[in-house]
């Protein structure tokens, strides 16, 4: 279980992911001049509230992943990226979550192409609330941001101008909605 210092509160219990209404997703600069976006799905995911605090845990299938070029797919499959092969999933499991409701820290280690890593996100938790179907609902919304090549995807292209086919910084957007249990 996690440490955990927040200002909400929550039921005690599972909240398990809605994964209709989740995604998991990554946008990285592209040639300098534009934003080159992909994402897993289904996502799967689960806060656990008790006593001792909050703790969340997820994980995508790298052969999910979703781009809007299928031409590029196998390249983020092989071992210059995810290395699907060797590491067919990445996986997150918090450490500590902090904040508010409106300022939320969650700081965990995030596993990825043969490396694991501590990897802090920023982000917003809402509800509860009583969902359509009956049963409480929340949503959590966060952003972190990694180094590429910390997870040894170190691929990279010259541009005939200068400058990089790809840059190092990936943002991750993970958007969850969850259901107590």
């Amino acid at each position: 279980m996690s440490t955990t210092a927040t200002k909400i509160d929550l039921p005690e219990g599972t909240w398990a992911v809605d994964t209709t209404h989740s995604t998991a997703n990554f946008e990285v600069e592209h040639a300098g001049v534009s934003v080159f976006r992909g994402g897993f799905k289904p996502v799967d995911a689960k806060l656990t509230v008790s006593d001792a605090g909050l703790a969340l845990e997820g994980a995508v299938d790298v052969e999910s992943i979703s781009v809007d070029d299928e031409n590029i797919r196998p390249h983020l499959l092989s071992p210059e990226f995810f290395d699907v092969e060797r590491n067919p999933g990445i996986t997150y499991r918090s450490t500590e979550i902090t904040g508010g409701a409106d300022d939320l820290t969650v700081t965990g280690e995030l596993s990825m192409a043969g490396s694991s890593l501590p990897v802090a996100a920023r982000g917003r938790l809402r509800g509860p609330i009583a969902g359509p179907g009956g049963g409480d609902k929340i949503s959590l919304a966060l952003e972190a941001a990694i180094d590429r090549t910390d997870y040894g995807m170190n691929w990279q292209m010259e541009l005939p101008a200068g400058g990089v086919a790809l840059a190092n910084d990936v943002k991750l957007i993970v958007e969850l909605e969850l259901n107590r249990n």
